[in-house]
């Protein structure tokens, strides 16, 4: 393991750039205070873009490109990216480690895939000669852009709708979402959703007087279905008319009962998420879930036998999980056929249990094999992978991906992951995004349940400028 602090100019466009030497942990660990440092300047003489970079530690390397300043956002795009492909090489040379996503440090690889399509008729060959990602990681890119293909939206006044039920029966300690546990705030439950219902009628207002079309429609958490049958039937009946692809992410199979599955049905939803995580009780009691195996189980046979079609999620590189476990959990898993699948590796948030207990990132391998087997498996099993998107501090630097069965395809997360589509959002911490003409506008509102309840007049007032009514 090797220290080092940070040296260089700060302007905000190039911010992101120091992504590149933190997602070498934990082979390069980023200290303020350490007494290495890693160092990079430049200067700029159109056309050329001249890179230094240098450390106390290993021989400094200089670095040319070649950059037209005629359109200051290409200009920005451009210097971003060749300063990320010359620290990566820089870095993968002295530590000897290459990543797998190479110098992509965005939460979403597939838009420089669309973005390069434009341009190549293959862009997998741009991706790993002049972005260094892995030849296997470019094909898993290139599958989910291809499986997206009749499911992208092309018609800026088809959009989505999220609504955010950020409580839970427990709290997961993998967790860093603005979420509470429902003993905690059992009085005021019923103010929030007359918080949530207040909003939605703003959010109808809107959709009315711009002519949208409601094409998804995802609530989400947290644990929707944590807050009890009465409310999740108060709250669904608003959303329950739209005729659309309507997915309630349950989730958590202890907030899931035969009341809670009609409830569901009755409200025309058409997709519901009941996530194991793991089939390991062992595991399940170290994170945080307060539910068993069999538990899953039960769960997922009611939510069946209504016709929904399911999401079941995996989290690769849980504590204590080797890969026999995890690939146990694949089989199990798979073994019941859910229509959606996604296979996250796990990420050491800020602000989760395990984040701040001191749980760091291991060396690389055990992760990725057990990603590339669950693709595999998955592929063999006949699901396809249709999006995927990255975080920080992420197990091997690895990704997660949504597979599905051919033709069950979860438009919403397309939609969200790719910023394809205006989504507007309801409740606490939950965003809202204008996209039109490939820009996009972003409207954040308080992530406390409690600061979003008393702050909502306020929220409501913003909502109507931002989208113009």
């Amino acid at each position: 393991m090797t220290e080092v602090r940070l040296v260089y100019k700060r302007e905000d466009y190039l911010n992101d750039v120091q992504e590149i030497p933190r997602a070498f942990a934990p082979y390069l660990i980023i200290n303020e205070n350490s007494e290495h440092y890693l160092k990079w300047e430049y200067e700029y003489k159109n056309p050329i873009f001249n890179l230094t970079i240098s450390s106390d530690l290993w021989k400094e390397k200089t670095y040319n490109f070649h950059i037209s300043n005629n359109d200051f956002n290409e200009y920005k795009r451009e210097t971003k990216r060749g300063i990320k492909g010359a620290l990566y090489d820089f870095l993968t040379e002295v530590l000897q480690i290459s990543l797998p996503f190479g110098s992509l440090t965005g939460v979403r690889p597939t838009k420089l895939y669309y973005e390069l399509l434009k341009k190549l008729e293959y862009p997998e060959k741009e991706l790993v000669e002049k972005y260094h990602v892995s030849p296997n990681k470019s094909e898993l890119i290139a599958q989910c852009v291809k499986n997206q293909k009749n499911y992208i939206n092309n018609d800026k006044k088809n959009i989505g709708l999220f609504v955010n039920i950020p409580f839970c029966p427990s709290r997961c300690k993998y967790c860093s979402f603005i979420s509470t546990e429902i003993f905690r705030v059992k009085k005021q439950l019923d103010f929030y959703i007359e918080c949530l219902e207040k909003e939605l009628k703003t959010i109808f207002e809107i959709i009315s007087k711009k002519g949208y079309n409601v094409r998804s429609i995802y609530v989400g958490g947290g644990t929707p279905s944590s807050i009890g049958t009465e409310r999740l039937s108060r709250l669904l009946c608003l959303l329950s008319e739209f005729g659309t692809e309507f997915t309630v992410e349950a989730g958590r199979p202890d907030a899931i009962d035969e009341k809670t599955v009609n409830v569901l049905k009755n409200a025309n939803v058409t997709r519901v998420s009941v996530n194991p995580q793991t089939f390991s009780d062992n595991t399940l009691q170290l994170i945080g879930r307060s539910h068993t195996v069999d538990d899953f189980y039960n769960a997922y046979s009611l939510v069946r036998e209504k016709g929904f079609i399911i999401n079941s999620d995996l989290i690769a590189g849980l504590p204590g999980e080797n890969f026999n476990v995890f690939s146990d959990s694949l089989k199990k898993c798979i073994e019941l056929s859910p229509d959606n699948i996604t296979v996250h590796s796990l990420s050491l948030k800020r602000g989760s249990v395990f984040t701040v207990s001191g749980m760091e990132k291991n060396e690389y391998g055990t992760v990725s094999e057990m990603i590339d087997y669950a693709h595999s498996e998955l592929k063999n099993a006949g699901y396809v992978p249709y999006y995927m998107y990255r975080q920080k501090n992420t197990a091997d630097n690895l990704e997660n991906t949504g597979y599905c069965l051919p033709g069950k395809q979860c438009i919403y997360n397309i939609d969200m992951m790719e910023e394809a589509s205006t989504i507007l959002g309801a409740g606490a911490g939950a965003m809202s995004k204008l996209v039109c003409g490939g820009k996009i506008a972003r409207l954040s509102v308080p992530k406390g349940f409690r600061e979003y309840c008393e702050r909502l007049d306020e929220t409501l007032e913003r909502k109507k400028l931002f989208f113009d009514i």
